[in-house]
């Protein structure tokens, strides 16, 4: 990869080194300090940097924050970039995020990623006008309700279990339809904290818009709730979609470089084999195909080699299904479950996570689940369950 030239790498850096200075954080700072560092490549660095450089550039720092980009040349700051709508209230404040660091102190305990990506959200908060205590507060509501729903009408949950002094983190691995959703309901005494229910409590109002200051909040709200709700005994059902290694790194360490070591959970992986397998020829042709010029449902799949065309046709059906689903809940034909919420995602996203998901993991703490059509409910369910029994092993 081409080393990027950052114009505000140096105001960049020594905000981190402040906050690592400020709260004698060794690991931070060394990360901060070498110049090879894996952090610079990373998105959470690419944003933060951009939003310096929008603050100390000439001209009107509002108006220069629509200017801030993502790693993927996306503005930060976008509700709906097409119709230029943003979402900037006010200019950040570099010196009180890094003391409003203390409120959310928990971070210091995990790794340099964790202590970025938290002091990155404190101050796309203050730009969007969020307080973070408040998203926190309310996804810990959402939280505690599910439990007591959960604890109520799920045969499976049993309140004298439902804390343990050996919790565990479980991460599925794998994309839409891969039976993620069969094999939770197989696992007793976990709570389910779902990035999709998290940004859809916290920020239906813009849509979900899924852009970047929405996700940095979202998934920040996901991992303090995991943090809290582990520390505090409960096992976790890490729920996204988490199939590209490096996006899922920052938690699982699959990467063992400095940024990302140094959680301190009981982590399960649990991987959900994609419904073909395919070449390394096939996953090229599938990934040559763009889903953002050209809608799924205009893709001519006759030309495409069978386990991409069968690719092709899955995105399509999950993709139309979940649309027609949405707009019965928004057309108040059926009610949205606030538990499992559902709303379209870009097929082009759908199939980003199909791509990802032929990564498979290594570590020796990984549970694979292979692909296995079951039509018989009975049967699928005890299939999901033996894989079950095995997120509370000593493996």
């Amino acid at each position: 990869m081409e080393k990027r030239e950052f114009k505000r790498h140096v105001e960049t850096r020594n905000l981190l080194k402040k906050v690592a200075a400020r709260y004698g954080l060794k690991k931070l700072s060394d990360v901060v300090e070498n110049d090879n560092s894996l952090l610079y490549e990373k998105d959470v660095y690419i944003c933060l940097h951009n939003i310096v450089d929008a603050a100390l550039m000439p001209g009107d720092v509002i108006e220069n924050l629509r200017l801030a980009k993502n790693l993927y040349n996306s503005p930060v700051f976008a509700v709906n970039f097409q119709k230029g709508i943003f979402l900037i209230k006010n200019k950040p404040d570099f010196e009180e995020a890094i003391l409003r660091m203390k409120d959310f102190s928990n971070c210091f305990h995990l790794n340099p990623y964790s202590i970025i990506n938290t002091f990155l959200a404190i101050i796309e908060a203050q730009i969007t006008g969020f307080d973070l205590a408040k998203l926190y507060e309310e996804g810990k509501t959402h939280i505690e309700n599910f439990i007591k729903h959960s604890l109520k009408n799920n045969s499976n949950w049993d309140e004298k279990t439902l804390v343990s002094k050996k919790p565990v983190l479980i991460i599925p691995i794998g994309a839409a339809g891969g039976g993620k959703s069969t094999f939770y309901r197989e696992l007793s005494n976990v709570i389910n904290i779902s990035c999709d229910n998290v940004r859809y409590l916290l920020f239906k109002d813009f849509g979900p818009c899924f852009n970047s200051w929405e996700s940095c909040l979202a998934w920040w709200a996901v991992n303090q709730l995991t943090d809290n709700y582990l520390n505090n005994g409960f096992s976790v059902f890490y729920n996204g979609v988490n199939t590209d290694m490096e996006y899922r790194s920052p938690i699982t360490m699959e990467n063992s470089d400095p940024l990302y070591s140094g959680i301190p959970y009981k982590i399960k992986l649990v991987y959900f084999e994609p419904p073909v397998k395919l070449s390394p020829g096939e996953l090229k042709e599938l990934k040559s195909i763009n889903l953002w010029t050209t809608p799924v449902d205009k893709i001519d799949i006759t030309p495409l080699s069978p386990n991409v065309a069968k690719i092709i046709e899955l995105v399509k059906n999950n993709f139309q299904r979940t649309l027609t689903r949405t707009e019965e809940i928004t057309n108040g034909k059926k009610q949205q479950d606030k538990f499992d919420v559902l709303y379209s995602v870009p097929a082009a996203i759908v199939k980003l996570f199909v791509e990802q998901s032929f990564d498979v993991p290594k570590n020796e703490n990984a549970v694979i689940i292979p692909r296995k059509e079951i039509p018989n409910e009975e049967e699928r369910s005890a299939f999901y369950r033996e894989y079950a029994k095995q997120m509370f092993s000593s493996r």
